[in-house]
């Protein structure tokens, strides 16, 4: 496991971090057999021992593709504060860690776009008040939602952005955004 690297996020994985937010995942790492990156969730063929981060030269980039990073790190922030806050307001113990963790896979997303961006911080939002979420099943719903419409953000925007290698990262967290979408759809 030594210089394993999410190529997408710029993370080292190790032996102590390989299990980090596992509860976001379709199915777990284990030590022996990495399939997602443990900080932003990505698919393997993302991590590597010696290929290079995905990077841009933001200076490069134009105006549009600047306001869709810009866009997009807001959207992963927004999402982040929700898990963030529903992890505090659910009651299932297994329902608390999965919100915990997707909020730390929604942050690492925000920090992604803002890498690529060249933004120097991350942005503060309004946050408001998630307390009408007053059941798990609630809260799913919600989160499903915004899964659904984290998807739909990736897949449209990437049409409107000329460089490959963002068009290549909106791949990659739509399909993370994929998975949450199926381990939020929990129906009781």
């Amino acid at each position: 496991m030594d210089n394993t690297k999410c190529l997408i996020c710029g993370m080292n994985i190790t032996a102590n971090s390989y299990n980090l937010n596992n509860s976001t995942f379709i199915n777990e790492n284990k030590k022996e057999n990495i399939i997602n990156c443990p900080f932003c969730g990505v698919d393997i063929i993302y991590i590597d021992k010696k290929k290079d981060i995905y990077d841009v030269d933001e200076d490069k980039l134009n105006a549009e593709s600047l306001k869709i990073l810009d866009k997009a790190m807001k959207l992963e922030v927004f999402n982040g504060e929700f898990y963030r806050e529903a992890s505090k307001l659910a009651k299932d113990k297994k329902v608390k860690k999965m919100l915990k963790d997707l909020s730390n896979i929604e942050f690492m997303h925000a920090k992604i776009h803002k890498r690529l961006g060249g933004f120097k911080e991350l942005p503060k939002l309004r946050k408001p008040d998630y307390t009408k979420h007053n059941t798990d099943q609630l809260l799913l719903i919600e989160a499903n939602k915004r899964e659904k419409h984290a998807i739909s953000f990736y897949n449209r925007k990437s049409k409107e952005i000329s460089n490959e290698i963002i068009i290549e990262v909106f791949k990659a967290l739509s399909d993370v955004e994929k998975q949450h979408m199926v381990i939020t759809d929990k129906k009781d």
